[in-house]
């Protein structure tokens, strides 16, 4: 069991003050603990899900550890997941609503980075509605292929 000093060292550990504008009001927060098997880059942990899915499967395997499935939102995200997690992944990128309507959340929110590869997306056999990252960019694929997944969600944080 750890004591009371310890658990209180761990979290000041994580502690960062921060002091605002001339009155020097302080306020503190703890921010970046990502759970255990969950990487951190930024404000945001993500998990990689190996096993390879159809796309709605994983997007359903993310909710269900309470995330969604990732959606780069610039560059160096898109190459932090690359390099660090997994090479080729299902993005949160469909057009399943409108044929050539590409929508792209983060969560509920729309993004605006895209990565497509020259050529793409190119609805090749008039199926292709979902996404793939990988390291050439991203491709539209049939959303009932197999690919592996990356799941995310926000850094924990807590304001007091």
């Amino acid at each position: 069991m750890l004591s009371k000093r310890l658990v209180f060292g761990l979290i000041s550990l994580c502690l960062m003050i921060r002091c605002t504008g001339g009155n020097e009001r302080c306020g503190a927060s703890i921010r970046g603990a990502c759970p255990p098997a969950w990487s951190q880059w930024g404000d945001k942990c993500f998990k990689k899900y190996s096993k390879s899915l159809p796309w709605a499967e994983a997007n359903q395997e993310c909710i269900k550890m309470g995330s969604v499935l990732v959606m780069p939102q610039s560059q160096e995200e898109n190459e932090f997941l690359l390099n660090n997690l997994i090479h080729y992944f299902w993005i949160d990128c469909s057009d399943l609503q409108v044929q050539g309507t590409w929508v792209c959340q983060d969560g509920t929110t729309d993004v605006e980075y895209r990565n497509w590869r020259n050529g793409e997306p190119s609805n090749s056999g008039g199926r292709e509605d979902c996404a793939t990252a990988g390291e050439s960019g991203w491709n539209d694929i049939p959303c009932d292929y197999l690919a592996p997944a990356i799941c995310q969600r926000p850094a924990p944080q807590l304001h007091f």
